[in-house]
């Protein structure tokens, strides 16, 4: 049994030289059998060999297993896959004559250490970041939930990367059927690797949404936290420091990582700011076009004469100037994110003041067109997870708004709220807790209350138990 069962480990990897196979005598006869690039080999020397030394009695594997140091896991796999399974992890396989085997876990542990995510950095508050290990990941979500109400659920994606995957949840807050459905979702993803948590977020999008992302993502374990005690379920993916959240809300892009930390006054102040800053980075240039074009009479005299002036020896059309304006900008935005990053400032700064001075100068562009550009693109950015969908929106609305006037800026915006409304994911409405209105939800909205008043979690989220105990 024993050798039909490493032989079969062995035409599995054959061509492969990591696979170290080592025969050692405790007693009885055992094989020794590990990767080499994915084992630390002061693991393997500490937990596996060292405790065979001085195993001289073993009758068994399962004697061995007893008497291996009680500092790391060993385990009895329970079929050939997960054998191979755990070999490819990093564990190491002791084999004995009869066909028992032993699965230690003798992963190297390299990766970088805990910091301050860059994507979510904040004033005040932790400055803890996830990292690329799904078992650190989960340590810094225990380390904030000390309860035995932790939960997780470990499943693998992949057919070739064999990605781990951890669901995290609180059992009684969590709706279990969400959690279900979630598990199921991934178990049925096939798929020849998963590199990055991203991959999973498209399979988890019920709906296949063609612009607004479904599923939340964060860098930071606080947030992540918050987000389960509200009845969310983390999804941790081995080797990404990004973990998603679901079921997940519109409003949450108007929510920042230190609002929390902050005065409820100023909160507020914030979150509204975002939101005039994304509604007018998206809506300004459509607004310019066709009030230029369509619609001059609603314009300021004095301000209409200011803009004429500026372009009227303008070779282009207004619709096609804003729209190489938006284009140059985006072009702009790409360069700078490909650059080296001592590079990178130098060229969005340069790019932008010397190329908008230099069309401005040739009579090309004119400058309220440039300013409005520019204005534009720096709103998108109070939004950094969803810039590139604004600024495909904000293309297409200008492009209709330079057609069919004000009229086509409104139906836009309609037509794109009627499809956010009905948007729906895991029994949690995208557009809650504005349609459906769900008063109680606005408490931590686009407003914020103060945390001592806030003492019911949000109905939007579906939930065991409503009520928050401090």
């Amino acid at each position: 049994m024993k050798e039909n069962l490493l032989e079969k480990l062995q035409k599995v990897f054959y061509g492969d030289e990591d696979l170290r196979v080592r025969q050692v005598q405790c007693g009885i006869s055992l094989n020794v059998v590990c990767l080499d690039t994915m084992c630390d080999d002061k693991k393997v020397s500490a937990f596996v060999f060292q405790p065979l030394v001085y195993i001289s009695d073993a009758k068994s594997v399962k004697d061995v297993q007893n008497k291996l140091s009680a500092g790391t896991v060993a385990k009895n796999p329970p079929n050939f896959y997960s054998m191979v399974e755990d070999l490819t992890n990093g564990y190491t396989l002791i084999f004995d004559e009869s066909g028992g085997c032993v699965s230690v876990d003798t992963r190297t542990t390299v990766g970088r250490a805990v910091a301050e995510p860059p994507t979510s950095m904040v004033l005040r508050g932790p400055r803890e970041g996830f990292v690329e290990d799904v078992k650190v990941n989960i340590t810094l979500l225990r380390k904030r939930l000390k309860t035995a109400n932790f939960k997780t659920i470990n499943l693998a994606v992949g057919k070739y990367t064999n990605t781990a995957v951890s669901l995290c949840y609180l059992d009684t807050i969590a709706d279990k059927s969400i959690v279900d459905n979630i598990a199921q979702q991934i178990e049925n993803i096939s798929v020849d690797g998963v590199l990055d948590s991203s991959y999973l977020a498209r399979y988890l999008d019920s709906n296949k949404t063609v612009l607004f992302r479904r599923v939340g993502v964060t860098e930071k374990p606080d947030v992540a936290v918050a987000k389960m005690l509200e009845g969310r379920v983390a999804i941790i993916v081995d080797g990404s420091p990004m973990v998603l959240t679901l079921p997940y809300l519109f409003v949450e892009d108007m929510q920042s990582p230190g609002d929390y930390y902050e005065n409820s006054t100023m909160t507020a102040f914030s979150r509204i700011l975002r939101f005039i800053s994304v509604l007018a980075s998206v809506l300004l240039p459509a607004l310019y076009v066709c009030l230029q074009v369509y619609n001059y009479q609603i314009i300021p005299l004095q301000f209409l004469i200011t803009v004429m002036n500026a372009s009227e020896a303008i070779p282009f059309s207004p619709l096609f100037e804003m729209m190489l304006v938006l284009v140059i900008f985006d072009i702009l935005r790409e360069a700078n994110l490909r650059m080296p990053s001592a590079v990178g400032i130098s060229l969005s700064l340069v790019g932008a003041i010397v190329l908008g001075d230099a069309a401005v100068k040739a009579g090309l562009l004119g400058a309220p067109a440039v300013m409005i550009g520019a204005l534009s693109g720096i709103g998108l950015f109070t939004l950094p997870d969803n810039t590139l969908v604004l600024s495909l929106m904000r293309l297409i609305i200008t492009f209709i708004g330079g057609t069919m006037g004000l009229l086509g800026v409104t139906l836009s915006i309609i037509a794109i709220l009627l499809y956010l409304a009905s948007l729906q994911n895991n029994k949690t409405p995208f557009l809650a807790p504005f349609a459906p209105n769900i008063p109680q939800d606005r408490q931590d909205a686009i407003g914020q209350k103060p945390v001592p008043q806030m003492t019911e979690r949000p109905k939007s989220i579906p939930n065991k138990n409503n009520k928050r105990r401090g």
